[in-house]
């Protein structure tokens, strides 16, 4: 194994209620809350693993969704290695709003791995934004994208995994931190 940690920090962003803490939850500590509370400024979260022979550290910047928040919110994004935008594929308004959440990264982090994500798949009977809708705007922005449901625990780990797998393979590059 390698003696070193590899720090990996990945920003969930979106709008409220799409579901981020859940998520953050689900892969940081397998847990899920039905109760909904509402994030103010930013949940912070580790998760210690060893993937591929090789210790990494993901930190994860759970952000509130609300716009009032913003400059707090802003204040965290220095130094990330990726983005994880989150929308709910049962509230069509949150899909529009990807834009802002784009607009917002480009501005405050500049060229960042980002990660589009279509959340509350448990839900399929209420989708309004279908997954060809997801997949065709993540790849007019050059993103990966990918559907899941923290509540059942589907491809909540393949959010993570991908920035794992880069940061592993990347491992002198001067934006991750060892330790």
């Amino acid at each position: 194994m390698a003696s070193e940690t590899l720090m990996i920090k990945i920003i969930l962003l979106g709008d409220g209620r799409v579901g981020k803490t859940s998520l953050a939850n689900r892969f940081a500590k397998n847990i899920f809350r039905s109760d909904y509370q509402p994030t103010i400024g930013i949940n912070f979260l580790i998760k210690q693993a060893v993937y591929q022979d090789q210790a990494v550290k993901i930190l994860i910047f759970d952000t509130a969704g609300q716009e009032f928040l913003s400059s707090l919110r802003k204040q965290h994004y220095a130094a990330a290695n990726g983005v994880v935008i989150v929308y709910d594929i049962t509230n069509k308004q949150t899909f529009d709003d990807l834009d802002k959440w784009v607009n917002e990264i480009q501005e405050e982090v500049g060229d960042v791995k980002t990660v589009f994500v279509g959340n509350k798949v448990d839900l399929e009977d209420k989708r309004v934004v279908s997954a060809e809708e997801g997949k065709f705007y993540a790849q007019s922005v050059k993103s990966e994208y990918l559907e899941s449901s923290a509540k059942d625990d589907i491809q909540v780990t393949d959010i993570f995994q991908s920035f794992i797998d880069d940061a592993i393979k990347a491992n002198s590059d001067d934006k991750i931190v060892k330790m």
